[in-house]
């Protein structure tokens, strides 16, 4: 009966596997054929600036800036913070909060993205307005802000996870050298926690290239770069936030559709890129 369990067992890992695998071929298969019309009509003109359906003119560089720049403020804003979070709520925070602060804060990660899109329109907007002297507060910066909060519950519960699992022998052989709880944490911990902090904020990354109706309300939708290209107190626009606003004004098997296809699969090239880098990444680490 044992050897037949895991027999079930195997074969569930192994099937469940192999779907997963499957479904994302299915997926790059699907996004690949529904854009090649856009690809062979648009040609290498869709990575530039003007996009205007009525003309036939779909370029992208716009989306691809808002996209990196709102993911760039996110992780700027949230890993540090994230980062020492986790480091207070493991090594500082006294053992029997533990559990409270870190429920408290995966609740975060259970609230939908569109109520945090309608906080950051009852608050972050007029706040980033009010404060910039701004005639609107939907910005890239303001549509930054909202997603750093979103993905801080995915950095702290996951680096804080792998700094608490760290034997407590490692903390005392670095006591008993005579080091400083500061030094115990970035000469000791830090290091030994490192890939699965960084595997924490790739996840993060993940859900901020991905995030659409909390972004979509906040970047204000102007498909343009901003002069200069660094002034992140004007509105933008994204992949996700685009995708969002015309998918479904778009006619089926029109160019229009095409195009919008075709932005979704540079985005999961993107995601596709970054992730195959992270894995060469954790290899050369494993070899070290």
């Amino acid at each position: 009966m044992s050897a037949f369990q895991n027999s079930i067992g195997k074969g569930y890992v192994v099937s469940s596997t192999y779907l997963s695998i499957a479904i994302v071929f299915i997926i790059f298969t699907v996004l690949f054929i529904s854009s090649y019309d856009a690809f062979s009509a648009i040609g290498w003109n869709i990575f530039t600036l003007e996009w205007n359906p009525s003309k036939d003119k779909f370029g992208v560089l716009s989306m691809i800036y808002g996209t990196l720049s709102v993911t760039f403020i996110a992780l700027l804003i949230a890993v540090p913070l994230g980062i020492l979070t986790a480091i207070f709520i493991s090594e500082i925070l006294p053992e029997k909060f533990r559990l409270y602060f870190k429920s408290a804060i995966e609740l975060l990660a259970g609230i939908p993205s569109i109520i945090y899109g309608l906080i950051g329109i009852a608050f972050f907007s007029g706040w980033v307005s009010s404060f910039f002297e701004l005639t609107t507060g939907r910005t890239i910066l303001t549509a930054g802000i909202l997603l750093s909060i979103m993905v801080l519950p995915t950095i702290i519960t996951l680096s804080e996870d792998a700094l608490h699992n760290i034997p407590k022998k490692y903390r005392e052989a670095s006591k008993g050298l005579g080091l400083y709880p500061f030094e115990i944490i970035t000469k000791t911990l830090l290091p030994i926690a490192k890939n699965d902090i960084i595997g924490a904020i790739l996840l993060a990354l993940g859900r901020a290239l991905g995030e659409t109706m909390a972004v979509m309300l906040l970047i204000g939708s102007i498909d343009r770069i901003p002069d200069p290209f660094y002034n992140f107190l004007a509105p933008g626009q994204t992949i996700t936030s685009k995708l969002g606003r015309e998918i479904g004004e778009s006619a089926f098997g029109s160019l229009h559709f095409s195009a919008l296809n075709a932005i979704g699969f540079l985005l999961l090239l993107i995601v596709i890129t970054l992730t195959i880098i992270t894995q060469f990444y954790f290899k050369k680490e494993d070899r070290l």
